[in-house]
C-alpha cells in the first residue's frame, strides 16, 4: 500500500479501538474507499475477473480524507452518535464544519474525516432531525451526518477487505473494513459529478469523472449483475432516474462533458487513457443506467402502439 495511505489506515485502526461496542461496520466511501478496493484487487490478482483487465485501470489516486458512511440505524441512536463524537474528541479531532466534519494534524498534513449517511427510511424518520444537508438524532446535537439521499442500498453487499497497519502508539493492528457496492458508489459519484461539473474550485468534477471510470473498470461479473439488478429494483426512484439522465447527458459519447472532464484530468496528470476502453466504459455505463430511461420510453411507446390499434 502507498505509504501516504498509512496515516489513514492508522486513523481507522485507532477509531476502531475507541469504538469496540458500536454495531457499526467501517464502511468507507470517497476516493479512499476506491483506493482500498483497487489495492485489494491488485494484491489478490482478481483483475482477470473484472470487466477491464488490471493493466488498463487508472492508477489508484491518493487522498487525505476519510468518508465514513454511517448506517441510519446508528444516526437515529443518540448513544451511538455520542460515542462516536467522544471517540473523535479523545483522538484529537476538532470540528472544521461543526458536528460532521473533523480534522486533526499529522506529520503528513491534516487528516479529515467526513461523516455521512444514506436516505432515512419512513419507519425511522420520526427519530431524526433534518437540517439539510444534515441529519442527527433528536436526543443529541453532538454529532451530525451529511445526508446523501442518492445513496440507495447503502450497506447492501459491500466489498470487504482486511487492513493491517500500526496504531498511533506504534503497535500492530488489523481491521476488516468495507467499501460500498458499486451500484451505491456509482449513484453517489454520478450525482457528485453533476453537482461539480462546472465548479472550478472542485476541478470541474474531473475527480468524480475519473472515479466513475474506475468503478466501472473494476466491476466483476457478479458486481455488474448486482448493479443491473439494483438499477432495475430502484428504477422508479428519483436518484436512479436522475443518474440515468446524467449518464445520457454527460457520458453518452466521446464529446460529452463527462468524457471531456475525464480527458482533462488525464492531460493534467499524465494518465494514459485507452480510447477503446473509454468507449467500452461509455457502453457499460449506459447498460447499467441509461437503459432505465430507455426501458421506460419503450414501454410508453408499446402502450401508445396498443392504444392506436385498439
Amino acid at each position: 500500500m502507498d505509504t501516504s495511505m498509512d496515516i489513514l489506515v492508522t486513523a481507522l485502526l485507532d477509531l476502531s479501538v475507541e469504538l469496540p461496542e458500536l454495531p457499526m461496520p467501517m464502511l468507507i466511501g470517497g476516493g479512499f474507499g476506491l483506493y482500498l478496493k483497487q489495492r485489494s484487487l491488485e494484491k489478490d490478482e482478481t483483475s482477470a475477473r473484472t470487466i477491464f483487465p488490471g493493466e488498463s485501470w487508472a492508477p489508484a489516486r491518493t487522498t487525505q480524507d476519510i468518508d465514513l458512511l454511517l448506517p441510519v440505524e446508528v444516526i437515529v441512536n443518540h448513544e451511538h452518535t455520542d460515542a462516536i463524537r467522544a471517540a473523535l474528541d479523545r483522538l484529537g479531532y476538532t470540528p472544521i464544519v461543526e458536528f460532521f466534519q473533523f480534522s486533526k494534524p499529522t506529520p503528513k498534513g491534516p487528516l479529515k474525516i467526513d461523516l455521512m449517511t444514506g436516505p432515512v427510511p419512513p419507519q425511522l424518520a420520526a427519530k431524526v432531525k433534518r437540517g439539510k444537508p444534515r441529519v442527527r438524532p433528536y436526543a443529541s446535537k453532538q454529532l451530525h451526518a451529511y445526508l446523501i439521499e442518492e445513496a440507495l442500498a447503502l450497506g447492501f453487499e459491500p466489498f470487504s477487505l482486511p487492513l493491517t497497519g500500526r496504531h498511533s502508539d506504534g503497535s500492530q493492528g488489523e481491521l476488516v473494513v468495507y467499501v460500498p457496492n458499486p451500484f451505491t458508489y456509482l449513484l453517489m459519484k454520478l450525482h457528485a459529478f453533476s453537482d461539480r461539473k462546472e465548479d472550478s474550485n472542485k476541478h470541474l468534477g474531473s475527480h468524480h469523472a475519473l472515479d466513475i471510470y474506475r468503478i466501472v473498470s473494476m466491476l466483476t461479473r457478479d458486481e455488474y449483475d448486482l448493479v443491473k439488478r439494483l438499477s432495475g429494483k430502484y428504477a422508479n426512484s428519483e436518484p436512479v432516474n436522475t443518474a440515468a439522465a446524467i449518464v445520457g447527458d454527460f457520458f453518452s459519447h466521446r464529446d460529452s462533458t463527462g468524457l471531456l472532464r475525464l480527458r482533462q484530468y488525464a492531460s493534467v496528470t499524465g494518465l494514459q487513457l485507452d480510447s477503446e476502453r473509454v468507449e467500452e466504459f461509455v457502453a457499460v455505463l449506459g447498460e447499467l443506467f441509461r437503459q432505465t430511461v430507455t426501458a421506460q420510453d419503450e414501454n410508453t411507446a408499446d402502450a401508445d402502439d396498443r392504444a392506436r390499434h385498439n
